[in-house]
């Protein structure tokens, strides 16, 4: 059940104009709307130009929008919080924008190459487009959006200067202080989007805004995106955060990216860019980033390429290679040989560039731009000028931080097309100085190069120089957490130098980790390493599977990842370390021998699992006498608990190890598996009991059943046994309902575990008194505490004394919040009285209070409510919030209900929540007490708005839009006359409001519309005025004529803001006469659409008045039905889909024809109809159905002519019609069996084309006869009773006969 206790907080600053007069306030506000307004539409301006600059590559010279090239990647989301699992996203819509329940501020990570840029630019495109299409993004509730690039803000103070001088134009009249104004305004839902913050100079400058943002030092409210490479997350983000993580692109996004992209749906072209590169899995791994996918794909568009790449750095040479050989194929007239040569020496000799990069990656503080006269100068202006053509070197206009305060403090910077370029150039440069003089490295150069950031220029130069891989290697010791690193550096080196095994040997020793997110090139790389050290017989020290195991093929003898990657051979591995994923899973014995087997140099095994689950007991005799004397070490850590160790001996599991900091705590859930259960119970909760070890907690998650007779044992829901257990400490029965017989037998159990200290039920039913006569005298001796946790802000004590339940302990994060349903049980009524009581007498503070569908009246005195139950609530002198929930309310009960809270001290809030209200109150009956109070009275219709009373007047005014809902309001002929009128008062404060209607829906409500096109007229006879802030306009199941149609686009005409009217199952002219049709529409941008619910929806050419095909349903295939009942109008409606569908090569997925088919034209190129009305032939049609219509033999063949004729069709089905008994199979189209046509027919099942006679299939056989045993059954009855009622009832036929 949804609630609203904490809604309708204002913002500091709009609380501080309380005391100013409502004209100050409104005319404040509106200031601040208008100052809103004018920002964004110079953003959008600025997005807008930046969104349409796309150049996927360097050499691409003509940009495109993103919208157009932009690809989904492979995205993870975890939300705050250690233990939260990843999570997959399917698309960017699903990124969340801090919403409720959601972090502030959201990570987006990614390794060098894996998108985030082209994400976020993605997101501005979105949030800048959101009013022109239909999208499911958060962005939608987003008021503004700042997008930064952060690399372009090195010295910039202020996150307010930097929107002014970044994002608007120099004539601006928006100055910081309005920027500011709008972003510490809490009412104003803002976004800030920062990206490259890896590229962020002063990202390691204390003092700067967006740490300030990041620590919430700084516009705390505000929302947070912000992306980054996963080696540079901000400090002091870790478990605050909620962070997305691009995994690249897969076989699917990279097929969508060159079909959208490349080839432009050219499908040869496209098949021959993936079949060569699918030829390649070392190439598919290495373009998992899809930067480097993106590179490929079009350079092999370009021109044909060798794909025998085999490392990274072979790949990046032969794509820099392309990108000059581009530019240089491209000129106009053919190269002299002079110009070829100064060609090849730009392309060979870039020392100066590689020195550059060195140099901007080795700053203290990364820069990693140049002013552009000064790199121009440095480099050589042909060098510069070519690289610059080729897309290389980039030009930019960033911030001169020197002169901000200029009225143009800009200038031009220049930088290499992406960071990786970077890294490129960068590891020639340290290739040359390692080779050199690798003394004058500096001592801190692992620190100065991080190679966790920088990785790919450790790899560039083990690609580029055997020798300097060598001293890269060595380097790489001396940092810590560099083994996968190292891993990928020493398989960069494709030759087969003998000092290779020197290097596999030394990376082996140490240990080696397979992890999840490693990308496939890394868990393909690690592997063939382990794989490569154990075929030449080097031991491999320790191999470490973290969260990528699924499971040992015993069939093949080999561990499969969750990636599908294979380990086989492990002869040498020492010892292995599975961390299995938190998702059920078991390995089995023989599962678990066959991989010791396999592992034939293993002294040890490892597995870290809370529910991979091993068997319970392995049968000694089933252990081949080979392990047996191999000793092997196994170890099985259940989560926080004990470390079981394997004996050979007698194939049991024993207790090895008890961690000292994890106490042991054991949770049995109903969901568990029997093998999960049996494993908590027996080798968990009774092996420890046995050997002594303190049992922390035992939690029952729905999962216990009773209490045996004597006391003794816990029976679960399983049927599991749980022994009394004489080292537990703490039970806790959740999700389970305890009556007052069971409660006594579960604390009988308690008092036979002697060191049990606490006994906790949480969200259980639970008796409200305890005859304490029945409480064993033990309990209270030993101290024993019952307590039960309602889960609803406080938790209660049982008094051992009388037996009552007292207040115990009020959560520190949370006040009391009591919910009574309509629904609930008795006992959980009283229970929320009696909590209720309690805290009003103990003065804890009621946060809320919500009935659900359970309010009815109030006292007469006003000094209770009354439930439906009968049951009452007496005046609580702490509720602070009581919100009614789906009830009637007249003017009487009321005012009643004010009575009421008058006598609630501390009530701030009456909330009522989808019920029905009187629209107006006579404010002369409000207690004046109230007003003095501040109490607000607030209504929430759930469509968007909220609104609040105004004592004054006794009117309803709108008080706030939810942050996560659009406004809009739907009107139904079946609703009542107060809540018709509700929703016309809505409508009217909300358009003098200004406050955007987003939809506004009639059904079947709409009449017509009044003769000035001002007013709609309901079929209540309520009007509609013209609607100035409504969006768009549903109607629902009408017949619109002509006349009626034109009226309504006269009334759309008063609504200026309207970009869609959509017109859903109702009938429609077939065409609208284009000179009737306001021309103000057209300037207004506005979408005439009808959906007709058969898979297709059209859109109103407002040039020539005839209907378009505009969108086909995601979920849906054209299906067209005509029936000679149909009106003159929907045949010919139905006819036009036909047409329209099949000239737009739509499939039609059925066409049926209901009584109405009558004959096939002679030509066979025409169906016509019983009205006479004809079906040419459809090209795009699959499946036609004829019902209820003779058909002879001439009449049949001419049907497979017409069917003939359409060339996708591949079924043809008669329903309930009378058939020809044979057909001539010499007459049949021999083209429709060679198709694969099947010809059905429900009474006589397929017809075979060989023989011409009709078969009857198994199913069919079954079916016909079920349906001749109902006919008989059902006549038998009908001679016997008649067409009585009896009859009626009887022929409802019995399962016996049925079946």
């Amino acid at each position: 059940m949804e609630t609203v206790f904490p809604g309708g907080v204002r913002s500091q600053h709009s609380a501080s104009l309380e005391g100013f007069p409502e004209g100050v306030r409104s005319q404040h506000s509106a200031s601040l709307e208008e100052s809103k307004k004018k920002l964004n539409q110079q953003l959008k301006t600025k997005y807008l130009r930046l969104t349409k600059q796309v150049r996927p590559i360097p050499f691409i010279k003509d940009t495109r929008s993103i919208d157009k090239v932009f690809t989904e990647v492979g995205m993870n989301y975890k939300p705050v919080g250690e233990d939260e699992p990843w999570q997959r996203m399917n698309s960017h819509h699903e990124i969340p924008m801090g919403t409720i329940g959601q972090s502030r501020i959201n990570i987006i990570e990614g390794d060098a190459g894996y998108g985030k840029s082209m994400l976020s630019l993605r997101l501005v495109h979105d949030w800048c487009t959101r009013d022109q299409v239909d999208q499911c993004s958060q962005l939608s509730n987003i008021d503004i959006l700042i997008h930064l690039n952060l690399r372009q803000l090195g010295g910039v103070a202020s996150i307010y200067e930097a929107i002014v001088k970044c994002l608007l134009p120099l004539d601006s009249s928006i100055k910081e202080s309005d920027v500011k104004q709008l972003l510490q305004n809490e009412d104003i839902r803002t976004l800030l989007l920062f990206d490259a913050y890896d590229e962020y100079p002063d990202k390691d400058k204390e003092d700067n805004f967006v740490s300030h943002i990041l620590q919430e030092k700084l516009l705390q409210h505000v929302k947070v995106l912000l992306t980054t490479r996963s080696s540079c997350i901000p400090e002091g983000c870790d478990g605050l955060t909620g962070r997305i993580k691009l995994t690249g692109f897969d076989g699917r996004a990279r097929e969508d990216y060159v079909r959208k992209v490349v080839t432009k749906g050219d499908e040869e072209a496209t098949q021959k860019i993936l079949t060569q590169f699918n030829t390649n899995a070392t190439l598919a791994d290495i373009c998992q980033a899809p930067l480097l996918f993106v590179i490929y794909a079009h350079s092999a568009h370009k021109a044909e390429i060798n794909i025998d790449f085999r490392s990274v750095t072979e790949f990046f040479r032969c794509m820099v290679k392309c990108f000059h050989h581009h530019i240089r194929n491209k000129a106009q007239t053919k190269p002299t040989a002079e110009e070829q040569a100064q060609f090849q020496k730009f392309e060979d000799n870039h020392d100066t560039l590689d020195r550059l990069a060195y140099e901007a990656l080795c700053a203290e503080n990364q820069q990693l731009t140049w002013d552009r006269d000064i790199c121009a100068r440095k480099l050589g202006k042909e060098f510069y000028k070519r690289h610059t053509d080729i897309g290389i070197l980039v030009e930019e206009e960033v911030i001169n931080s020197n002169i901000l305060s200029q009225p143009d403090p800009y200038k031009t910077e220049v930088r290499l097309f992406h960071k990786l370029a970077c890294e490129w150039y960068a590891a020639h440069y340290f290739v040359k100085r390692l080779r050199s003089s690798p003394s004058s490295l500096p001592e801190n150069l692992v620190d100065l190069m991080d190679p966790s950031e920088l990785q790919h220029v450790y790899r560039f130069a083990c690609g580029l120089d055997t020798i300097a891989a060598r001293q890269v290697l060595d380097l790489l010791k001396q940092k810590r957490d560099c083994n996968s690193l190292a891993v990928l550096c020493a398989l960069e080196q494709t030759d087969e130098a003998g000092d290779v095994l020197d290097t596999v040997r030394d990376l082996v020793s140490r240990d080696v980790i397979i992890g999840e997110e490693d990308s496939r090139l890394l868990q393909r790389t690690t592997i063939e390493l382990v794989q490569r050290a154990c075929q030449d017989e080097i031991p491999v020290s320790r191999l470490q599977l973290k969260m990528c195991f699924k499971r040992f093929d015993v069939t093949s003898s080999c561990i499969v990842l969750r990636s599908d990657f294979r380990l086989a051979n492990l002869k040498t591995l020492q010892v292995l370390h599975i961390q299995a994923k938190y998702t059920d899973g078991e390995i089995t014995r023989d599962e678990l021998l066959g991989l010791l087997q396999t592992c034939e140099g293993l002294t040890e095994l490892r597995i870290d699992s809370r529910s991979f689950l091993l068997p319970l007991s392995i049968p000694p005799e089933t252990i081949p006498p080979s392990l047996k004397r191999r000793n092997i070490n196994i170890l099985y850590v259940r989560w926080r608990g004990l470390v079981y160790r394997l004996s050979f001996e007698h194939g049991q599991w024993e207790i090895h190890d008890q961690p000292a900091d994890y106490p042991l705590v054991v949770n049995i859930h109903q969901g568990h598996s029997q093998l999960e259960q049996e494993w908590c119970l027996h080798q968990e909760l009774m092996m420890a009991a046995e050997a002594g070890v303190t049992i922390s907690t035992l939690r029952l998650i729905g999962s216990f059943n009773t209490v045996a007779d004597n006391s003794q044992s816990i029976i679960l829901t399983s049927g599991l046994t749980i022994p009394v257990l004489l080292t537990l400490q703490k039970l806790m029965i959740e999700d389970s309902n305890i009556n007052q017989e069971m409660f006594i037998r579960i604390l009988s159990y308690v008092k036979e575990c002697p060191q049990m200290t606490t006994l906790r039920f949480e969200v259980s039913q639970l008796p409200d008194v305890v005859d304490p006569e029945q409480i064993p005298s033990q309990l209270k001796q030993r101290g024993l505490e019952v307590l039960y946790d309602r889960e609803n802000g406080l938790v209660y004590r049982l008094s051992f004394d009388h037996g009552q339940w007292e207040i115990h302990d009020q959560r520190a994060y949370s006040s009391l919040d009591v919910v009574i349903d309509q629904s609930d049980s008795q006992l959980e009524q009283e229970w929320c009285l009696q909590e209720l009581k309690m805290a009003a007498e103990a003065d804890v503070r009621i946060r809320g209070l919500a009935l659900s569908g359970s309010f009815n009246t109030v006292a007469d005195n006003g000094q209770s409510i009354i439930l439906t139950s009968g049951r009452t609530i007496p005046v609580l002198q702490t509720l602070q919030v009581l919100e009614i929930q789906d009830t009637n309310i007249n003017q009487e009960m009321f005012i009643r209900l004010l009575s009421y809270v008058k006598e609630c001290p501390q009530m701030t809030r009456l909330h009522f929540w989808k019920s029905q209200m009187p629209d107006v109150v006579d404010p002369e009956q409000i207690p004046s007490q109230l007003k003095q109070r501040g109490l607000k009275v607030l209504y929430d219709r759930g469509n968007g708005l909220v609104y609040r009373l105004s004592f004054d007047h006794g009117q309803w005014e709108i008080h706030d839009q939810h942050a996560d809902q659009s406004f809009y309001v739907e009107i139904d002929q079946g609703q009542s006359q107060l809540e018709q009128e509700w929703c016309l008062q809505e409508l009217k404060m909300a358009a003098e409001a200004g406050v955007t209607i987003c939809a506004l829906l009639l059904g079947v409500s709409f009449n017509t519309v009044a003769d000035n096109g001002q007013s709609i007229i309901l079929t209540s006879g309520l009007t509609i005025p013209g609607l100035p802030t409504l969006q768009e306009l549903y109607i629902e199941e009408t017949n619109i004529n002509q006349e009626m149609f034109i009226k309504i686009l006269s009334y759309v005409k008063e609504c200026p803001q309207m970009t869609w009217l959509h017109f859903v199952d109702s009938q429609l002219p077939g065409v609208v006469d284009p000179e009737q049709i306001p021309s103000q529409l057209k300037q207004q941008g506005l979408e005439v659409l009808y959906d007709r619910r058969s898979g297709l929806v059209y859109r109103l050419s407002f040039d020539h008045g005839q209907w378009e095909i505009h969108d086909q349903r995601a979920d849906s295939s054209l299906n067209v039905s005509i029936d000679q009942s149909d009106s003159q109008l929907e045949q010919e409606w139905c006819l036009q889909e036909l047409k329209m569908a099949a000239e737009a090569g739509v499939k039609i997925h059925v066409l049926s024809l209901v009584d109405s088919f009558n004959t096939v034209a002679d030509n066979s190129q025409l169906i016509t109809l019983t009205s006479g009305r004809t079906i040419p032939v459809l090209q795009t049609l699959l499946q036609l159905d004829i019902w209820e219509t003779d058909i002879n033999q001439e009449m049949f063949i001419k049907i497979l002519s017409y069917v003939k004729e359409c060339p996708q069709m591949t079924t043809l089905l008669f329903w309930d019609s009378q058939m020809p008994d044979v057909v001539d199979p010499e007459q049949i189209p021999s083209q429709l069996e060679q198709r694969g046509l099947k010809v059905h027919s429900w009474k006589h099942g397929y017809l075979d084309f060989e023989t011409g006679r009709w078969k009857l299939s198994d199913r069919v056989a079954k079916i016909s006869s079920r349906i001749v045993v109902k006919g008989l059954y059902q006549r038998i009855l009908s001679t016997n009773f008649g067409g009585s009622e009896e009859t009626r009832q009887a022929q409802e036929v019995p399962p016996e006969v049925d079946g």
